[in-house]
């Protein structure tokens, strides 16, 4: 099972690489056969490829992300709330609750976003 710091850097990374639109790297995070929940309850997204295409969807769209929360870890579940800010837009929250697997990847991410929750 990674470590607290692990887990924080990977988070750390993800933040960054969704702000700045790296795909790649982005992806790269996530386990073969993730699953990721946008926002919970409406798109699932299983595996690389479907995880990929969102991502690259979300790419072409001018935001940036940047962390609002402390990390919050317990054992290979990890949660933050991030703040989301798009041109037009009133900036937002999204909280963002993890599962990694044994080698530090992310295997489900669950994504619960509030337009309302403006900040």
């Amino acid at each position: 099972m990674p470590s607290r710091s692990e887990i924080c850097a990977v988070l750390e990374s993800y933040v960054e690489h969704l702000s700045n639109h790296d795909v790649d790297k982005l992806v790269g995070l996530f386990a073969e056969g993730a699953v990721q929940h946008e926002p919970l309850g409406v798109q699932t997204f299983r595996g690389l490829d479907e995880i990929r295409a969102f991502d690259e969807k979300n790419a072409a769209v001018d935001f940036t992300v940047s962390r609002y929360s402390p990390i919050v870890v317990s054992g290979r579940y990890a949660a933050m709330q991030v703040r989301v800010q798009r041109e037009g837009m009133s900036a937002f929250l999204a909280s963002d609750l993890f599962e990694f697997d044994d080698s530090g990847k992310i295997v489900a991410l669950s994504v619960v976003i509030d337009p309302e929750a403006r900040v």
